[in-house]
């Protein structure tokens, strides 16, 4: 548990979502420059504006 912060037990959702968070951490920069691009192609394509 929470070291006595919660009476209760983590949820199992809670615990399997979170558990990827190491690998998470690994990835984050090369998705950052993915939506990026992403978004730059948009832009010149005309869908996203300044505005």
């Amino acid at each position: 548990p929470w070291s006595g912060r919660f009476s209760e037990a983590t949820d199992a959702f809670v615990e399997s979502f979170t558990a990827s968070v190491g690998f998470d951490k690994r990835l984050y920069h090369h998705d950052i420059r993915g939506s990026i691009a992403h978004a730059n192609m948009l832009s010149r394509i005309g869908v996203l504006t300044e505005s």
